[in-house]
């Protein structure tokens, strides 16, 4: 690869990544209660395979009080690990999900990751 030269997985400009964020917003909006996704399976389904990370790091602008239910997006290991751990296990936990410390049965809880 030559320096400088972009990467089919690269969002490149501003509104490549408008439009990954709404889709990972539509894609996490649709978890339903009770149930968890990877960030893996998230940017998969949003059409943006192996871009979990940047699904953390949208999905962690966002404020606590979003509609979008963003406690229900987890590692692959089923681990919390966003940035209001406390807040999203109390969330999960209203929602009926079982925690082990701050881990959750993915064969259970969660669909592919």
């Amino acid at each position: 690869i030559e320096r400088g030269a972009q990467l089919p997985f690269f969002v490149a400009n501003k509104e490549n990544k408008i439009k990954s964020k709404e889709q990972i917003y539509s894609v996490v909006a649709a978890i339903p209660e009770g149930r968890v996704a990877s960030f893996g399976a998230i940017a998969s389904a949003a059409g943006l395979p192996g871009r979990a990370r940047w699904v953390g790091q949208v999905l962690s602008q966002l404020p606590p009080d979003s509609s979008i239910p963003w406690h229900r997006v987890v590692g692959h290991d089923g681990r919390v690990t966003c940035p209001q751990t406390q807040l999203a296990i109390s969330r999960l936990t209203s929602e009926g999900i079982e925690l082990v410390n701050t881990k959750i049965n993915m064969k259970r809880y969660g669909g592919r990751s």
